[in-house]
């Protein structure tokens, strides 16, 4: 039995819900389709997300990313993408599973590993795919199993998320999540600015503003920052902005107070650039979450 087959029944045994499941574990949600929902937006956490059964394939900017039973995918940015799921069927569903990163565990591994001050090749991945280990994945299934006892949950599963993040970090792109926490490569810098775009999109911002935070000029802003997202730091606001307002729309919020609240002064505006965007108006998709 390939070893993902036992991770595949740990989380079909955890999984009451179509969709996500979420769990006493902090930052841990499980997944489970039994048909494969139409490629759609999603915001993606800084996060370790693994796939046991099925195949799921990201696409932002120009670029895609797949990862599925063999390779897991590291999240170092909150990154606003298209999602899209295949391999499903109703006798074998989509199962995976997230679990956020935590900053101060992996900053304490770094310096336990006396990673913190290593000099490592400067990088621009703010998101890869690469194999599961038989390791990474045993310390998976024992995390979820620590599911079948409130004790377990409190007591264990800190320890088992301390574990898993060293698996990572031991890989050979652990510097995708030491980017998280260190000030060593271009693709930290630029992780810096996504996170002062997303505690500020809702706020006025152009490009020299953000330039002025990053400590660049606006034309360096523009080339690092391309590198490494595949967008423009003003088509990353935009498409913030918009994926925030699907989820809004989606949770029965109104299209006129859903603008405002991510950042857009004309709701006609708003309107026009989600519907170019998603190929379907604000009320459209409220319609459609019924």
């Amino acid at each position: 039995m390939h070893y993902n087959s036992r991770l595949a029944a740990t989380i079909a045994g955890y999984c009451q819900n179509e969709g996500i499941n979420e769990t006493p574990v902090a930052g841990l949600n499980l997944y489970q389709l039994h048909a494969p929902p139409p490629r759609q937006p999603a915001m993606y956490a800084p996060a370790i997300c693994i796939v046991a059964q099925g195949r799921k394939q990201l696409y932002f900017g120009d670029q895609t990313r797949a990862y599925d039973p063999d390779n897991y995918l590291i999240n170092s940015v909150s990154m606003p993408l298209e999602a899209e799921v295949h391999d499903v069927t109703d006798d074998a569903p989509y199962l995976g599973l997230s679990l956020e990163i935590e900053s101060y565990l992996v900053s304490q591994l770094l310096i336990e590993m006396e990673l913190q001050n290593q000099n490592t090749p400067p990088t621009e991945d703010i998101i890869v795919s690469t194999a599961v280990s038989e390791r990474l994945n045993d310390s998976v299934i024992r995390l979820l199993n620590c599911l079948d006892n409130p004790m377990d949950t409190r007591v264990l599963a800190p320890a088992l998320k301390r574990e898993i993040f060293y698996e990572v970090l031991r890989g050979p792109f652990g510097h995708v999540l030491k980017n998280c926490v260190a000030n060593h490569s271009g693709a930290h810098r630029i992780a810096s600015v996504v996170n002062f775009i997303e505690e500020n999109f809702h706020q006025p911002l152009d490009v020299e503003t953000i330039a002025r935070h990053a400590g660049m000029s606006s034309s360096t802003l523009h080339d690092h920052f391309k590198q490494v997202t595949s967008m423009s730091p003003m088509q990353f606001v935009k498409s913030l902005r918009l994926h925030q307002a699907h989820s809004l729309l989606l949770s029965g919020n109104a299209a006129s107070e859903t603008s405002y609240q991510v950042g857009y002064n004309s709701p006609s505006q708003f309107s026009r650039e989600f519907k170019r965007f998603f190929g379907e108006s604000p009320r459209q998709i409220q319609a459609a979450a019924g």
